[in-house]
């Protein structure tokens, strides 16, 4: 089940995942380079070779860093809550299917995905969302399901990403 920060609750509402379609998804191709395992570490295979960065000393450190990806959000121009819920779509969209890719590649591995929106520091009011991945095994050190005021996060983890997102071809991503 996903689980998320009260601040998202309040923006999303409660069957905000059930509302994501296939067509809220991004970056479709980095889903289909699929995922590898390198060092105990799950990785996205387009990030990991985009990736110059050193290994870190950590497993769940390398996913972060390798994993992490800001949101795609140039043709986004709404503002405040409305921003929020399409960046919350994307994001979230993007996840499930990583996480469903995963789990046909790598079904002994679960992993956890944080979709975040936080206000842009220069432009108070703006919006920007971040994805990353991370081991079910690091949940309790990454803080899920504890988390401090004001937060705006939701988290999927692999085992309900199993079946594709509905389509939905009246509504625009």
């Amino acid at each position: 089940m996903a689980v998320m920060t009260p601040d998202a609750r309040r923006v999303l509402g409660d069957g905000f995942v059930a509302s994501v379609r296939a067509s809220d998804i991004y970056g479709r191709s980095i889903i289909e380079d699929g995922w590898v395992l390198e060092e105990g570490a799950a990785l996205l295979v387009a990030f990991r070779k985009s990736y110059f960065g050193t290994r870190s000393a950590g497993t769940v450190d390398w996913e972060l860093a390798v994993n992490g990806r800001g949101i795609p959000d140039d043709d986004i121009t709404a503002h405040g809550d409305e921003r929020i819920r399409l960046l919350m779509q994307r994001g979230t969209a993007f996840a499930w299917e990583a996480l469903r890719a995963l789990g046909s590649s790598f079904p002994g591995h679960p992993m956890i995905a944080r979709v975040s929106i936080s206000e842009v520091m220069s432009a108070p009011g703006e919006f920007t969302g971040y994805v990353s991945f991370f081991s079910a095994a690091f949940a309790e050190a990454m803080r899920v399901e504890r988390w401090g005021e004001g937060e705006m996060l939701l988290y999927l983890f692999s085992e309900e990403c199993t079946e594709p997102l509905p389509e939905d071809a009246t509504r625009a991503g």
